[in-house]
């Protein structure tokens, strides 16, 4: 969605908007497995942006799966 809106020069919202008028689901849920994954990769010290570039979703989202998982989140770093 970020592609498709940086090439047509508009904001995300607005091609989820067009998108969903359309029927179009733009969410993805990320699995038990994911989630799984996610924690242990976590747990292992990398970061929620890395996590969420191997698995394909938003740090914003590795980060709310992490603590419904029950995880404890790091302060982000040079904060």
């Amino acid at each position: 969605m970020r592609q498709v809106a940086r090439e047509f020069r508009m904001s995300r919202t607005t091609v989820a908007k067009h998108l969903a008028d359309r029927g179009v689901a733009t969410t993805k849920s990320m699995s038990a497995e994911q989630i799984a994954r996610a924690v242990e990769l976590y747990a292992d010290g990398l970061s929620s942006m890395v996590i969420g570039k191997q698995l394909g979703f938003d740090n914003h989202t590795i980060v709310k799966a992490l603590r419904m998982s029950g995880m404890r989140i790091r302060p982000a770093l040079g904060k």
